[in-house]
């Protein structure tokens, strides 16, 4: 019995040891030797007893507090993907002993940019499978992240998978409007736009000079606009066609509406020449000349001033 009641107490005094030197590591910001030396204090306390209960808890309070020192730590010197492990590790302990709710929240609120951040540096670096780990454990914590879905959608354009690609900007898109961050919503619109018209470009490409057959263009065109039925691009290029067609009435409605999305002065001139074409084998000819003398840029404005000089009463 002396021999007992003499292990025992010198086990507590470990106890209390381990948590003195632990309470001095957090002191010194040596969080992960804390950690440490705190878990002993769990062990220690568990062949204890009752006597080292106290202990217990308040070893049990500072673990999560150290791990959330320590990315905090990372996060001042701009080191997040280091930070990662120990805010989860913070979302753990707390969740695990029920304590530090504080701290979880924030662990959680950091995660989620944190995660955002880190999926676009692993997309940057080619790196498509760690990106979209990163992406979805952002959007575990909160699915309304719409970067998140804008990441993963520019990762499955690098790729090369075009349906779910839309399916994460749609998302983004549908998430970043309820927000009013139409900034967003352009640059995703911008990524998908270069996607569709470069394939129009592809398809305009091939077509045979001789043969004339646009079936392919306008599928193109097509599919663009169903991902973003505002696309410039796509819009010009089904007047074009449609003047080839001489479907006038088409070419002149698909150049006003892309007329209302571009802002580049060339192809404005080229939109507003195509425009031009159209009215003029309507016989508008006052229409005609008024769009035709908008347009600015070469090649169109050598072409527009020679339609000019056939349209009767434009100077």
């Amino acid at each position: 019995m002396l021999l007992a009641g003499s292990l025992s107490a010198q086990t507590l005094t470990e106890v209390i040891n381990e948590f003195n030197e632990g309470v001095a590591s957090v002191n010194s910001q040596e969080y992960e030797s804390s950690v440490e030396h705190f878990n002993r204090v769990l062990a220690l306390a568990g062949a204890v007893g009752d006597s080292a209960s106290d202990l217990k808890s308040k070893a049990e309070e500072q673990i999560p507090l150290a791990y959330y020192r320590q990315a905090t730590m990372h996060m001042k010197q701009k080191q997040y993907e280091k930070a990662i492990p120990y805010l989860e590790k913070t979302v753990e302990a707390a969740t695990l002993y029920d304590n530090n709710q504080e701290y979880k929240e924030k662990s959680l609120q950091y995660l989620s940019p944190i995660y955002v951040m880190s999926g676009n540096q692993a997309w940057k670096n080619d790196n498509y499978a760690e990106a979209h780990t990163y992406f979805d454990k952002a959007l575990e914590l909160n699915e309304g992240l719409y970067k998140a879905h804008q990441g993963k959608g520019l990762v499955y354009l690098d790729e090369g998978k075009v349906e779910p690609m839309l399916e994460e900007f749609n998302k983004a898109k549908a998430k970043a409007t309820a927000e009013n961050d139409m900034e967003t919503v352009n640059e995703i619109n911008k990524v998908i736009d270069d996607h569709f018209n470069k394939l129009i470009k592809a398809e305009m490409d091939m077509v045979d000079p001789e043969d004339n057959d646009y079936t392919y263009v306008i599928e193109a065109c097509e599919n663009a606009l169903a991902a973003n039925p505002n696309n410039p691009r796509a819009l010009y290029h089904l007047a074009m066609v449609h003047n080839k067609m001489i479907e006038y009435d088409a070419a002149i409605e698909y150049a006003l509406k892309a007329m209302e999305n571009e802002t580049d002065p060339v192809w404005l001139s080229a939109i507003n020449f195509e425009l031009g074409h159209a009215y003029q084998n309507i016989v508008e000819y006052e229409k005609a000349c008024e769009v035709l003398q908008k347009v600015m840029e070469e090649p169109f404005l050598s072409r527009a001033e020679k339609k000019m000089s056939t349209i009767p009463g434009c100077n």
